[in-house]
């Protein structure tokens, strides 16, 4: 595939965009006359988001939003600015597709995100007495609004040796006990790890834990097992990944909200 083109439409786009979407910004116009919808981001990287490029991010849209330096702006890739512990770079994750499909949808509705997402991280440290869980709320709390959905992405932690797998069911019911009640019940999808590198060797437990955690708690799920993972980092997905993970987040939660035929044609930037 000839990539040239696609670059440089992408630049187009994400210039164009962007001045049109502050300017809207500026003059209180359709991002106050719309409904919000507030969906809190939460787990490892890759729901922060490592592909690179930055140049393939999707294009910017007025109505998707973040919360950022306590006041919302216009999205963008990365959506979580800060390198992580090891210094990986920020980079595009599943938010920003995930964002789109939904204000494509609903042509009256601004998006807003909260990203809470921190790299690295391990099931017990989304517990509620954790730093990563209390910033997190302190965000929810700020932004204000009803919150629409929790997406959750995590398990790249224990998934590293079978007995840290065994951790991460009796965890995560506590994590989600948290989630539900400092969100007023909101729908709760969580994603489950992909196919990793070799070295991950309590990988497929942790799956098994996650499919198991989605029928017994009765949560939406999204599964990733299928799709490509970087080589050079075993762990995290492909741009490509990253896109497909984002629309099935958008899918799986719109389905099971909207209760209305999903007949949408899906985004391709």
């Amino acid at each position: 595939m000839d990539l040239l083109p696609f670059l440089l439409n992408e630049v187009v786009l994400r210039v164009s965009i962007t001045v049109v979407a502050v300017g809207c910004l500026a003059s209180g116009g359709s991002a106050a006359s719309t409904r919000m919808e507030i969906f809190v981001l939460a787990g490892q990287s890759n729901m922060a988001g490592r592909g690179q490029p930055l140049l393939l991010a999707a294009p910017t849209d007025p109505r998707l939003v973040i919360w950022r330096s306590n006041a919302w702006q216009v999205a963008a890739d990365p959506l979580q600015l800060s390198t992580n512990r090891k210094g990986l770079q920020p980079g595009i994750g599943p938010g920003m597709i995930f964002g789109l499909q939904l204000v494509k949808w609903q042509p009256r509705v601004q998006v807003g995100l909260i990203m809470c997402a921190n790299g690295g991280s391990s099931i017990r440290q989304w517990m509620s007495d954790r730093p990563p869980y209390a910033r997190c709320l302190d965000q929810i709390h700020a932004a204000g609004n009803r919150i629409e959905g929790v997406l959750f992405l995590q398990g790249e932690s224990e998934a590293r040796t079978p007995d840290q797998a065994k951790t991460w069911l009796s965890t995560f019911a506590r994590v989600l006990t948290a989630f539900r009640r400092d969100t007023n019940n909101a729908p709760f999808v969580l994603g489950q790890i992909g196919t990793l590198s070799s070295q991950f060797q309590g990988q497929k437990a942790v799956r098994a834990a996650q499919a198991q955690a989605a029928r017994q708690y009765h949560l939406l799920f999204v599964k990733t097992s299928d799709l490509p993972i970087d080589p050079a980092t075993g762990v995290h997905f492909t741009v490509p990944a990253y896109r497909v993970i984002g629309d099935r987040f958008a899918t799986t939660w719109w389905r099971a909200t909207k209760l209305r035929a999903t007949t949408h044609a899906t985004y391709h930037p």
